[in-house]
C-alpha cells in the first residue's frame, strides 16, 4: 500500500494550559388527483437492465424528464465550468450511498475494484453517523455545531424542516454551483423529513436544475410503492420489478448525463443499502456465503469500556446468525450501488464525458453488525460507523493511490465547487481536496491532522435510524494516531490506532497526561470552531511525553 507523506510539523502547539473552551411522515399518501402513475412504456424505459456493467449496460431511450429542462443559468453564457482547479474537469458526479461501510464496500467486488481505478481516501470521516446531519454537512461544508441540524427528524432538532427554517438551503452546494452557471441535478435521497407536509410535496429547494426525490419516505427505503417528486410533478410507483427505486433513480441520472450541457453536477443519492436493504431481482441469490465482518472486535469485550458499552451482553448465536442473514441482504442491496456506478460510467463513456468528468463514490455514514457486541446500527464513534469509503475517479486522478490524510464530509462541498469553478463562502469549515487530487495523492504540509465527529441529537422510534443501543452524546477527535472520545456524561475513551487499530483497549486513564490534555484541548477547540478557526484548530499539534520535553 502506498501512503502519502505525513502532514508536516509546522503547526500551532497545544499545551495542557492552552485549552480553547467551547462555546409528519407523509407515508406515501397524497391526493390521488395530484399523482400520476407511469405508463408501462415509461416504466420500462426507466429500468436499468439486469446486466448493468460498464461494458454491457444499455442506455435506453427514456425521454428527457418532465418538468424543468436541464439548462444553465444566465451566468453560464460567461462562466466556463472547465476553468476550475482540476485540469480537464468540466462535470462532477457524486454517487452517495446510504449506510455503506468499508467492510461491505470491500465485499462487493465491483465496488472494491474501484480502488484500483481511482484515488482512495482511507480516513474519510463523517461529521455524524446519522444520515441527515451528515448530509447537511456535505451540503453546507460545516460541522454539526455550526449548521445545527443535529438529528434526522424535526421534533428532535433535525431533518429538512430544521435545515429550511435556518435558511441554510439558500446557501449550500447546489446554490453555489448554480450561481456559477452549473446545471445541477439530484436524484434520490435528499434530507430526512423532506417534505415536511403535504403542501410542500411539490417543492424543489433552491439551486437544483433537475429534481427527482421521493416524498413517501418510509416506502422509499423499501424500494417500492413510493411517490416521486419529479421536477414538481408527483408520480406514483408500485411494486413491479420495473418500479425498483434505485433503478428508476439511476435511469433518470443517466438521462440527465445524456441531455445536460457541459458544466453539470449530478448527485445520485441511493437509499441502498440502508435497512430494510432492498434488493433488485437480478441481485437476489448473490453473496450466498457472505457474512458480517469478523474483526477482532466481533462480539468481543474491550478493556476499560465506557459504561454504556459495559452494560451490553454478548450476542447469542441466534442473534449472530440473524446478523449474518441481514448482512447478506445488505451485500445484495449494495450490488445496486455498483449497478449505479457501472451505469453512470457507461453513460459518461457513451456521451464522451469520461475524460472531463470527476466521479466521487462515497457514503453518508458507516454501519456495524456485531462489532463490540453491538447488534445492527451505527451512531458510535468507532471506525465501523464513522470512517467511510471514498474513491475519486476522473481526468488527472492517479489510479491505485491510497491517501491516509484526515478528510471529512465537510471537504466535499469545497472540492466540488473548486473543481467546477464555483466559489464556496468563506464561512465553510472544510478544505478543498484539489491539491491532493492533482498531485498524485501528495498531502500538503499544511493539511489538517485531525477531524471531529459529533453526536448532538436524540432519536426515537419514528426515526428510520433509531436504535436502542446508542451511546450518550459525544464529540470524537480522530487522527491517524488516535481516537479520542468525550461523552456528555464526562466519560472518555482513547485508542492508540497504531497499536490498537480495532479500537479495543481504552487507555484514557493510563496514557501520558500531556497527550490526553493536548487531545482534549484540540477537541475543545474544534467543537467551538467556525470557518477559518476550524482550519487552525484542526492543525494543532498535540504534545506527547516526547514532543513536550
Amino acid at each position: 500500500m502506498n501512503s502519502p507523506d505525513a502532514p508536516g510539523a509546522r503547526r500551532l502547539l497545544v499545551t495542557a494550559t492552552a485549552a480553547v473552551t467551547a462555546i409528519a411522515v407523509l407515508g406515501g399518501v397524497v391526493l390521488l388527483s395530484s399523482v400520476t402513475t407511469p405508463s408501462a412504456a415509461q416504466t420500462a424505459a426507466e429500468t436499468v437492465p439486469p446486466t448493468a456493467n460498464a461494458a454491457t449496460v444499455s442506455l435506453g431511450t427514456q425521454p428527457a424528464a418532465t418538468g424543468a429542462t436541464p439548462s444553465a443559468s444566465p451566468a453560464a453564457a460567461v462562466a466556463d465550468p472547465g476553468r476550475g482547479t482540476l485540469p480537464g474537469v468540466r462535470n462532477v458526479v457524486l454517487i452517495l450511498a446510504d449506510d455503506l461501510d468499508w467492510a461491505l464496500f470491500n465485499q462487493v467486488p465491483r465496488l472494491a475494484a474501484l480502488q484500483d481505478e481511482g484515488m482512495t481516501f482511507t480516513n474519510q470521516t463523517v461529521t455524524d453517523s446519522l444520515c441527515c446531519p451528515s448530509r447537511t454537512s456535505i451540503l453546507r461544508s460545516q460541522y454539526l455545531h455550526n449548521h445545527g441540524v443535529v438529528s434526522n427528524i424535526a421534533t428532535t432538532g433535525g431533518g429538512w424542516p430544521t435545515f429550511e427554517a435556518r435558511g441554510e438551503q439558500n446557501d449550500c452546494l447546489p446554490v453555489w454551483l448554480n450561481t456559477a452557471g452549473i446545471t445541477t441535478a439530484l436524484y434520490g435521497k435528499y434530507l430526512n423529513d423532506y417534505p415536511a407536509n403535504r403542501s410542500e410535496a411539490r417543492y424543489i429547494p433552491p439551486g437544483w436544475s433537475q429534481w427527482g426525490v421521493p416524498i413517501s419516505r418510509g416506502d422509499s427505503y423499501s424500494g417500492y410503492d413510493y411517490v416521486l417528486n419529479d421536477n414538481g410533478k408527483l408520480k406514483a410507483y408500485g411494486h413491479k420489478p420495473t418500479d425498483f427505486l434505485n433503478d428508476v433513480l439511476t435511469e433518470k441520472s443517466t438521462n440527465f448525463i445524456r441531455t445536460a450541457p457541459d458544466g453539470f453536477f449530478l448527485e445520485l443519492s441511493t437509499y441502498n443499502p440502508h435497512n430494510p436493504a432492498p434488493v433488485a431481482k437480478r441481485n437476489k441469490g448473490t453473496h450466498a456465503t457472505t457474512v458480517a465482518p469478523r474483526g477482532a472486535s466481533y462480539n468481543a469485550y474491550g478493556t476499560n469500556e465506557p459504561s454504556w458499552l459495559r452494560s451490553i451482553s454478548p450476542l447469542s448465536p441466534t442473534r449472530l446468525a440473524n446478523l449474518d442473514q441481514l448482512w447478506r441482504q445488505r451485500a445484495q442491496s449494495a450490488e445496486s450501488v455498483a449497478d449505479s456506478v457501472d451505469a453512470v460510467r457507461a453513460t459518461l463513456a457513451a456521451t464522451g464525458h469520461t475524460d472531463d468528468t470527476l466521479i466521487i463514490v462515497t457514503s453518508d455514514n458507516g454501519y456495524h453488525a456485531g462489532a463490540h457486541r453491538l447488534s445492527k446500527g451505527k451512531r458510535t464513534a468507532f471506525r465501523e460507523d464513522t470512517v467511510v469509503p471514498m474513491v475519486v475517479l476522473g481526468p488527472g486522478i492517479t489510479p491505485g493511490v491510497r491517501v491516509d490524510a484526515m478528510t471529512s464530509t465537510i471537504d466535499l462541498g469545497p472540492t466540488i465547487a473548486s473543481a467546477l469553478g464555483a466559489t464556496a463562502p468563506a464561512r465553510v469549515d472544510g478544505r478543498s481536496l484539489t491539491d491532493i487530487l492533482t498531485s498524485g495523492g501528495q498531502v500538503p504540509p499544511t493539511w489538517r491532522n485531525a477531524v471531529i465527529s459529533e453526536s448532538m441529537g436524540t432519536s426515537g422510534p419514528g426515526d428510520p435510524d433509531y436504535q436502542a443501543q446508542a451511546p450518550p452524546q459525544f464529540t470524537a477527535l480522530r487522527s491517524q494516531d488516535y481516537l479520542f472520545v468525550v461523552y456528555r456524561n464526562g466519560e472518555r475513551e482513547l485508542y492508540d490506532l497504531h497499536a490498537d487499530p480495532n479500537e479495543m483497549n481504552n487507555i484514557a486513564a493510563t496514557a501520558d497526561p500531556a497527550l490526553v490534555a493536548g487531545l482534549y484541548s484540540q477537541l475543545q477547540a474544534m467543537r467551538a470552531c467556525a470557518g477559518d478557526t476550524c482550519r487552525t484548530a484542526d492543525s494543532l499539534v498535540v504534545p506527547t511525553a516526547t514532543t513536550a520535553s
